[in-house]
């Protein structure tokens, strides 16, 4: 539960994660697909995704991105101990994909 969650604009606690991310997105607007393999060492898993998200703001913008997600393990337990987004755009790039009225 100590775990922290780091994408390209803030790190964050698990609970203002879930919270935030509960919060912020719309999921039957969005989507996430998983792009080739997962790779899990003893010391990471990581895999790359493909994603829509629905913002839940006015008029109800979509926004495209892709990148990688690392998830570091605790070395003794095993545990993911962070969660760590790479996007493979600027977050200005991301904000231009924005579409409106339609569903990811």
């Amino acid at each position: 539960e100590s775990a922290t969650f780091t994408d390209e604009i803030d790190v964050y606690t698990m609970d203002k994660w879930i919270k935030g991310t509960q919060a912020l997105f719309i999921p039957s607007g969005s989507r996430v697909s998983l792009v080739g393999d997962v790779e899990v060492t003893s010391a990471e898993a990581s895999f790359r995704f493909d994603e829509d998200l629905m913002f839940n703001i006015p008029f109800k913008p979509v926004c495209s991105l892709t990148g990688k997600v690392v998830l570091t393990r605790d070395p003794n337990t095993g545990l993911i101990t962070s969660y760590r987004e790479y996007w493979d755009q600027s977050v200005n790039d991301v904000l231009k994909t924005a579409k409106f009225g339609k569903k990811a």
